[in-house]
């Protein structure tokens, strides 16, 4: 017997080839188009740290440096994130602290999308909900702090 087929709103739609991006690559790309790839580093490395953090479930101390978590807390496990974090903390720390990075900004593109095609860390952003604190990465990128920075936050608004 044949069957009469599914009506249309029962037919899902086509996958697509391509992913979604996450909001950090796509901001990330925006900096380095307009050739801010000091900016870029700086948003990149907070944001692929802390969704590391968030993604294994890892400890945030701000007494921590981004040395020692990376030392402590990065594990085989974890796959190519373990290796591609620490590359590309090796472009940022020399921004963090003021000197040329001289970083090509394919490298830092590369190395950002690279982290979040990462199972885990890419499957954050499939929740809308945890896209959203993307907004708190960009903020401390622009402030020029993060989680382990020694200096605070630039202050913004009227002095006092």
């Amino acid at each position: 017997m044949a069957r009469d087929p599914p009506p249309k709103s029962a037919v899902p739609p086509p996958l697509t080839a391509t992913r979604p991006t996450p909001p950090v690559v796509g901001e990330v790309e925006h900096l380095l188009a307009e050739g801010k790839v000091a900016e870029a580093l700086v948003l990149g490395y907070l944001s692929a740290e802390a969704d590391v953090r968030h993604a294994f479930g890892l400890p945030y101390s701000r007494f921590t440096t981004h040395r020692e978590f990376l030392r402590l807390h990065l594990r085989p496990d974890m796959g190519f994130v373990a290796v591609l974090l620490p590359r590309l903390y090796a472009l940022y720390e020399p921004v963090r602290y003021g000197r040329d990075h001289g970083a090509a900004p394919a490298l830092v593109r590369d190395l950002v999308r690279a982290i979040y095609d990462e199972g885990p860390i890419f499957n954050l952003y499939r929740d809308p909900h945890y896209a959203r604190r993307f907004t708190r990465a960009a903020e401390l990128a622009q402030a020029g702090a993060g989680p382990g920075s020694s200096s605070p936050p630039k202050a913004s608004g009227a002095s006092r």
